[in-house]
């Protein structure tokens, strides 16, 4: 077993926002060169983008963690419900005590990325407006956690995940065996 726990770190918590920042500017601009490709856009004022990016971003995340909820609450095994934590300016779903399945984890750590992304570009599709990259752009730098929390699951060892608010907890055998085993 062993635990990551990005939060706990504050010098390591500011680089991580350091390394959203950027992200989030490099799709910026990767996204507006592949609408011009495809469409005019419809551009805004930066003021209006940087304002309606942030509105939509909180509704994004909204739904975002709604879909790691339902997803948490799908693969439990329990009947225990999904708590949220603020800290750093972020929310977070944690489910804890309950224990999942690698894929299962994967897949509920990148549902919201290609979820939401899928449906932003859709809504660009129909509606060019340049706000839309920027709300875009803010959730696929929001989602660097969920990233940063599934790279942990490349290590071929992991079996099972464990998300608290102390951190996430990845074992290399079933957590069941763990516990009844005598000491």
């Amino acid at each position: 077993m062993f635990k990551i726990s990005l939060f706990d770190n504050k010098k390591m918590m500011e680089r991580f926002v350091i390394l959203q920042v950027a992200i989030v500017m490099m799709t910026i601009l990767i996204s507006y060169k592949i609408a011009y490709l495809y469409t005019h856009i419809i551009e805004q004022d930066i003021l209006f983008n940087i304002i309606y990016g942030i509105l939509g971003l909180v509704g994004v995340v909204i739904i975002h963690e709604l879909i790691h909820n339902i997803l948490f609450r799908v693969f439990a095994k329990n009947t225990a419900k999904p708590s949220y934590r603020y800290h750093y300016g972020l929310i977070s779903t944690h489910m804890p005590e309950t224990y999942y399945k690698k894929w299962q984890y994967i897949l509920i750590m990148l549902a919201p990325l290609f979820v939401l992304t899928s449906l932003l570009i859709v809504a660009f599709t129909f509606l060019s407006y340049s706000s839309i990259i920027f709300i875009s752009s803010f959730h696929i730098g929001y989602c660097l956690f969920d990233l940063y929390f599934t790279i942990g699951l490349l290590n071929n060892n992991v079996k099972y995940v464990e998300n608290t608010e102390q951190g996430i907890y990845y074992y290399t055998e079933s957590p069941a065996k763990m516990h009844t085993e005598p000491k």
